[in-house]
């Protein structure tokens, strides 16, 4: 009989042994774990923002490329959003020999997909179409491509930051097939109500 209390005893001590360890880890966890910032803003309905960004060329001139756009996105479901990004790219401009800039009016339509977020990081993948219009250009002015890409989402205290690596592949024949597109947005959700926080 005395083994059997002994047997008992030794597991209810290795039982409560392992409870205190795992409590000790989750408490240490909770302690040093980083703050997760606007912890509510994926359940958001609106996401509103900024992107600037630019088409590498080694051999365009300053500002060449540059571009600027707004941010209008809407979640569809959890983990897709679809996202408009109205905005211009300035397709010809140099300050050493000043000239009207070819600027092009940029109209994507695109389905965001995130993935889990990790702490304050948050990766997804980005594709869809985008159209354009030149402006100084009377034959054949309107653009047509599709766009493709991949990025992070950084969140701060009060928005986001994203970093965007896009891919833009022309389908209007004669002209570059394919190019590269690289920016930084700054975007916050569902208006002011995070800024009320």
């Amino acid at each position: 009989m005395q083994p059997v209390f002994i047997m008992l005893r030794s597991k209810t001590l290795i039982v409560g042994a392992l409870m205190l360890l795992t409590s000790f880890s989750i408490s240490a966890q909770k302690r040093f774990r980083p703050s997760l910032n606007l912890s509510g803003a994926d359940q958001e309905t609106w996401n509103f923002g900024v992107l600037f960004g630019n088409y590498p060329n080694s051999t365009a001139d300053f500002l060449e490329n540059y571009t600027v756009r707004f941010s209008l996105e809407r979640t569809l479901i959890p983990r897709f959003d679809l996202r408009l990004e109205p905005g211009i790219i300035l397709k010809k401009i140099n300050l050493s020999a000043p000239a009207m800039p070819n600027t092009e009016i940029q109209l994507p339509v695109l389905l965001k997909y995130s993935a889990n977020r990790i702490e304050n990081i948050n990766p997804f993948i980005i594709a869809g179409y985008q159209m354009g219009y030149l402006m100084q250009t009377v034959s054949a002015p309107l653009t047509h491509y599709i766009e493709t890409g991949l990025g992070f989402d950084f969140y701060l205290k009060k928005s986001k930051a994203g970093l965007h690596l896009r891919v833009q592949h022309d389908l209007s024949g004669g002209r570059q097939s394919s190019a590269i597109f690289i920016g930084i947005s700054v975007e916050t959700r569902d208006g002011w109500k995070l800024y009320r926080q």
